[in-house]
């Protein structure tokens, strides 16, 4: 067991996370780096993928995603919740695919004539929404309650892909475009998608979670981006430690267990003797709800002592914050919150709060910096103005 700071392991992740300076430059090197972006359909500031991606390249990532993904680049399946990734990790989605067609096979039955319509109409025309397809049967789809409110040709593409006989290739002003899943993908990366073993993809999978998240506890229901009980997840992470994969922290005087992944403990390391850049000096992000960084709350709390809850679906009586609360990071530290939405048709930013952590220490100096980078984060989202509707300082030192 390995003892460390927090100061150490925050350092580390989020220089694994490619939030420290300087920037990256090249945004599919930051989607393989980090593993895989969210997708969300919430978009009061930006689509979360775009947002995660402007982090980290501190520069207008619109469009680019959806570039990479129509060249055949990323795929879109579930990794932590609905994902885009590197399309050469398709290989390790194998296992989660059969699994699902054994689940769904009855209901690919019950769509017989539905599910060749639909393939044979994409083997034919090419990449096309599910708008394309006109159904007058409606059955149960994923989202639906007791009331059958899904056209079955809807419903048949949404299982024909997660089955893996089809992929998104392509969004077209939200839209997913579906097609056959070989169609467009370099021949011998199908061959290795098709004859890898379950076992060896469930252990690419296992080794794609862990060098995504870096720093991992084994209580996390998501280990491995699988839903295992807790006896497996902890035979998982014996597994893991004996494999090399893995190395146990001692991290201060926390309570809960937690896991390096061994190839950072040399970076882990480098760490023990730096001090974290002071807040005052340190490059200021604003950070999505569903940023890889914020994954895992417990472990917000743990080592950033940082708490966060994202209050979207909460109704507005009773939050605390805001619907679409963004965490700043300030180097390696998290030090605040900010409340804001896009008014895209008046280009203007909206600030409506704006919240210190108690270690933040408010200054000129820091406010200066809070918003000069707010402008550069507006300018990214395509907004000329910002409107601040609360003070940035608290009452105390405005």
């Amino acid at each position: 067991m390995i003892p460390t700071s927090k100061s150490q392991v925050r350092q580390l992740l989020v220089e694994q996370q490619l939030l420290m300076d300087p920037a990256p430059r090249d945004s599919l090197h930051v989607v393989r780096r980090l593993e895989c972006l969210q997708l969300d359909p919430v978009a009061l500031i930006g689509r979360n993928q775009d947002l995660v991606l402007g982090a980290r390249l501190q520069q207008p990532p619109g469009g680019i995603l959806d570039g990479l993904l129509s060249q055949g680049n990323l795929i879109e399946y579930e990794a932590n919740a609905a994902c885009i990734m590197p399309i050469e990790d398709m290989v390790w989605l194998k296992g989660i695919q059969v699994r699902r067609q054994r689940a769904l096979q009855p209901q690919l039955d019950s769509l017989g004539p539905v599910v060749k319509h639909v393939l044979d109409r994409l083997a034919r025309e090419g990449p096309l929404p599910a708008r394309e397809f006109v159904s007058q049967e409606r059955v149960a789809g994923y989202w639906d309650s007791a009331v059958a409110a899904t056209k079955a040709t809807s419903h048949a593409l949404n299982v024909l892909r997660d089955v893996g006989m089809i992929r998104v290739v392509a969004r077209d002003k939200g839209h997913r475009l579906f097609d056959l899943m070989e169609r467009g993908i370099e021949a011998s990366l199908l061959d290795r998608w098709r004859q890898i073993s379950i076992e060896d993809a469930d252990r690419g999978l296992l080794n794609k979670y862990i060098r995504a998240y870096g720093i991992m506890d084994p209580s996390d229901p998501r280990f491995g981006w699988r839903h295992h009980p807790i006896v497996e997840r902890t035979r998982l992470v014996e597994q893991c430690v004996q494999l090399k994969w893995l190395t146990p922290l001692a991290i201060e005087s926390l309570p809960r267990p937690y896991y390096v992944a061994t190839d950072l403990l040399e970076r882990l390391e480098h760490y023990r003797d730096v001090s974290e850049v002071p807040i005052e000096e340190a490059s200021i992000r604003f950070l999505p709800p569903l940023d890889n960084l914020l994954w895992r709350r417990e472990r917000l709390e743990d080592i950033f002592d940082f708490s966060y809850r994202w209050e979207i679906y909460i109704p507005e009586s009773k939050r605390q914050y805001g619907a679409y609360v963004m965490p700043i990071l300030a180097g390696s530290r998290l030090i605040g919150r900010v409340n804001a939405r896009c008014l895209r048709e008046e280009q203007r930013l909206q600030v409506m709060g704006v919240w210190w952590e108690p270690e933040a220490r408010v200054t000129p100096t820091l406010i200066e910096r809070f918003t000069d980078s707010l402008a550069q984060f507006s300018t990214q989202l395509g907004m000329k103005q910002i409107d601040f509707l609360v003070p940035l300082a608290p009452k105390e030192q405005a």
